[in-house]
């Protein structure tokens, strides 16, 4: 997926996927692209495993129908990333401790280990809520 032209990526780049896990993967990919577009290579694996994370979280607690969708948002500053994912429930995620054999709970252990900040809001309009991360990065060489 191209971003922007050769000339001018965007900074920014927004897509609504329903929330399904079998989309998991396009989450994953539209990340990855747009880093790379960007030049922001040595961002790519934390930014994807914490974008995979929360929109997993999304589909899993912040969807109840099969129309649901999710929406996806990587915002790129000058040395900050910001990925939002904005789904419509208004349930605020809670970080907590899987027990060692559990095979779920510890996807907002690996978003705060792996990024700089991360939080939710829930919209004014009680319409769901958004949950963000950020990394810092360095300008590309």
């Amino acid at each position: 997926m191209r971003i922007g032209t050769e000339e001018h990526v965007s900074p920014t780049v927004q897509v609504e996927f329903p929330a399904s896990d079998r989309h998991a993967a396009d989450v994953r990919s539209l990340v990855k692209d747009h880093l790379m577009e960007l030049g922001l290579v040595d961002a790519i694996n934390d930014t994807v495993l914490a974008a995979s994370e929360v929109f997993a979280n999304a589909v899993k607690h912040g969807s109840s129908h099969e129309t649901d969708t999710v929406l996806v948002e990587v915002e790129c500053a000058t040395d900050v990333l910001r990925v939002a994912i904005t789904d419509s429930s208004c349930a605020l995620p809670v970080r907590r401790a899987a027990a060692g054999w559990e095979v779920s709970g510890r996807g907002l252990a690996l978003v705060e280990a792996v990024s700089d900040r991360w939080g939710a809001d829930l919209a004014q309009d009680g319409s769901g809520k958004q949950v963000w991360f950020t990394l810092a990065h360095s300008a590309p060489a």
